[in-house]
């Protein structure tokens, strides 16, 4: 948000022979601003999408080999089995949980959720910062070299608070999405949990 308390925007002057360079160091100032969250969003997208690929690519893997097991176990004679001197049947199913493993905690860190929303807030923020520069130019044409007066100052200076105010906005919605993607993460965790505990309960009774 643009306030005096800033000190980049404190220290500027608004007397006639400085509006030009306070104008111009105001627009490269949201700029910056706006470009440095474009920046940081790309640079975590990286991360995210390396190990949601990572996970989903390991998951699909066991996958596949999980469900080879039985079938490569049924084409073998049972000589053959002997020989390799254990039943290997039974690990189609640790394969399997392995890649349910993966894709929940692929779900539950939010890898493959994040990634999604960092590409889509980084595309937003670049599309807003590329009005604001065409909206920006077209002010600064009206002028025709001149210098503005206290009215089209007045709007060049909101027109960089509703750019900044809009950033900020989108960098808010954000991290509410992922505040609330967390959140209900964190409960079906939960309700995941009790219902692992109730089962393993309803089986030591059975026996």
């Amino acid at each position: 948000m643009l306030t005096l308390e800033t000190p980049m925007l404190a220290n500027l002057s608004w007397k006639e022979l400085d509006v030009d360079a306070s104008l111009a160091a105001l627009r490269e100032h949201v700029e910056n601003e706006a470009q440095r969250q474009i920046d940081w969003y790309h640079a975590k997208r990286k991360v995210k999408a390396s190990v949601s690929t990572g996970l989903r690519f390991v998951a699909i893997l066991l996958f596949v080999l999980g469900g080879l097991v039985p079938i490569v176990k049924a084409t073998l004679a049972p000589e053959t089995i002997r020989r390799i001197g254990f039943d290997f049947g039974q690990t189609g199913y640790l394969l399997l949980a392995v890649a349910a493993g993966c894709v929940a905690m692929d779900r539950f860190f939010g890898y493959s959720s994040g990634w999604i929303r960092y590409v889509t807030t980084a595309l937003a923020l670049e599309k807003s910062l590329e009005e604001f520069r065409l909206e920006w130019a077209r002010y600064i044409a009206k002028l025709r070299g001149g210098q503005p007066n206290e009215s089209e100052l007045d709007q060049l200076i909101r027109t960089c608070e509703t750019f900044n105010l809009a950033i900020r906005g989108q960098i808010e919605q954000e991290t509410k999405a992922w505040v609330t993607e967390f959140e209900n993460n964190l409960s079906q965790l939960g309700r995941d949990l009790e219902a692992k505990a109730d089962e393993a309960k309803k089986l030591r009774a059975d026996r």
